[in-house]
């Protein structure tokens, strides 16, 4: 019989692939609420609401002079999980220098829980965003016991196993904020350029922010993104549609800090 996962959290020796599908974010967990400490400020997720377990908020900013930032996780269904939580770095293949407490709690049915994520120690650029990921993983409790052993043997306990490992958890967007970087990355995304090259567009940021691009559509066509920001003081390609051509217009959206929206239209250079 296949094990349900007990520990969320990739083996550092892992292969990055497994990484992504352990954290495959699928529609039984949902975003709902949303609390906002002073020491934390959040992005409002627009998914629809169905049972499960998620979190208060899609992303968490964290100030470099603050002792902690908080997020809050919700259980809507009607029967409890184990909560476990962790933060991983960029590549998600290694924990970041950051706590969480509680890491690991029961979460009965249609509660709540706070989980407060404080810095431990590490490197961060003084003049530049740091993104790090907020993991979050829901165990859930094991089949009813109830059940008489009919019911028991129909179940198909490896198909349960591989079920639960793509339900094994969500991860949210954490980014260190160190004192010089002051505002909204929707105050500089107009500095940001698009470029043609070759058979790519080039997206160029040349701010502190990371910019949280929500789509890109050029000549009515969306582009494909394998990423959804573009990190400070770097570029990022996506392909070049069909029928496009320099001086073209290119329109985008960028998500600010509270999950607000604002749609800039560029020119292709």
């Amino acid at each position: 019989m296949g094990k349900i996962p007990t520990h969320p959290f990739p083996d550092k020796s892992g292969d990055g692939n497994n990484v992504k599908n352990q954290f495959l974010v699928v529609s039984f967990f949902i975003f709902s609420g949303l609390i906002i400490s002073p020491a934390v400020m959040a992005e409002r997720n627009s998914v629809p609401h169905s049972d499960g377990v998620g979190t208060g908020a899609t992303r968490v900013v964290y100030p470099s002079g603050s002792k902690h930032v908080t997020l809050s996780v919700n259980n809507t269904a009607d029967h409890p999980f184990l909560v476990e939580s962790v933060v991983l770095d960029e590549s998600m293949q290694q924990e970041a220098p950051f706590i969480i407490t509680p890491p690991l709690f029961r979460l009965d049915g249609g509660q709540r829980n706070t989980l407060r994520i404080m810095r431990t120690g590490g490197h961060f650029p003084a003049d530049r965003e740091s993104i790090n990921w907020i993991c979050v993983k829901p165990i859930p409790p094991e089949p009813d016991s109830t059940r008489d052993e009919g019911e028991k043997d129909s179940v198909d306990r490896d198909n349960l196993s591989v079920t639960t490992r793509l339900l094994s958890g969500i991860c949210i967007k954490l980014f260190f904020r160190p004192e010089i970087v002051h505002g909204n990355s929707l105050d500089m995304a107009d500095k940001v350029t698009w470029t043609i090259k070759g058979k790519t567009v080039t997206a160029s940021n040349p701010t502190h922010f990371y910019m949280n691009i929500s789509w890109v559509s050029v000549n009515g066509k969306k582009l494909k993104m394998d990423k959804t920001y573009i990190p400070p003081f770097s570029e990022e390609k996506y392909p070049l549609p069909e029928g496009v051509v320099k001086n073209n217009a290119i329109s985008w959206s960028v998500v600010g800090d509270y999950g607000e929206e604002k749609k800039i239209l560029s020119i292709l250079n």
